[in-house]
């Protein structure tokens, strides 16, 4: 139901939602695709397989250059598709000196928040 009310919240934007606020923000995925929904269904498709690659990345990462180029490389596919809940918090794992262990947590919870809608999405 909350996944049709989106759906339609994207056909046609009301007013501007605050990213943080949602794990995945629509209006957002409208904007930087101008409304076409073949290329949102591509982007979002590449973004799955990138994100589980970059978190693999992060999870196997050796180094602290390591982990801050998979996080990077997260926090920009991240915020360009609307998934501004992994971004916020790939952010502060590219940010970290220490251990993230409590942070790599989080974004799992939030990378499969966003995978379950981005499936809901592809598959509607």
């Amino acid at each position: 139901m909350a996944f049709k009310i989106a759906a339609r919240q994207v056909a046609s934007p009301i007013e501007p939602v605050m990213p943080s606020a949602l794990a995945f923000d629509l209006n957002h995925l409208h904007r930087q695709t101008m409304g076409d929904r073949q290329l949102q269904r591509q982007v979002l498709r590449m973004f799955l397989r990138h994100s589980e690659e970059q978190i693999e990345r992060l999870r196997t990462a050796q180094s602290n250059e390591a982990r801050r180029d998979a996080a990077h490389s997260l926090v920009g596919s991240s915020r360009g598709i609307g998934a501004f809940a992994m971004a916020a918090i790939a952010a502060e794992i590219e940010a970290a000196k220490g251990p993230v262990d409590g942070r790599m947590k989080a974004l799992s919870a939030a990378a499969a928040s966003a995978r379950g809608f981005i499936e809901a999405f592809l598959s509607a």
